[in-house]
């Protein structure tokens, strides 16, 4: 990614991915206040770790078995 980030949006980040969180700020919010972020904290930076999460999905191959 050609922007920089902290290493707090960072972590935000790496918690919404493994809470499995949507893209979204409701399912963001929720998932960084279950991983113990603080309001201000997630106020601050929904914005970023929306984008960042959205980067990480986008990047996740899943692999696709051909049954047929």
């Amino acid at each position: 990614m050609s922007q920089t980030r902290d290493d707090t949006t960072t972590k935000m980040i790496d918690a919404a991915f493994a809470h499995r969180a949507e893209p979204d700020v409701d399912s963001v919010a929720s998932a960084l206040i279950e991983a113990g972020f603080r309001a201000f904290e997630i106020s601050m930076r929904i914005d970023a770790v929306i984008a960042g999460l959205r980067a990480v999905r986008r990047s996740v191959t899943i692999p696709v078995l051909d049954v047929a």
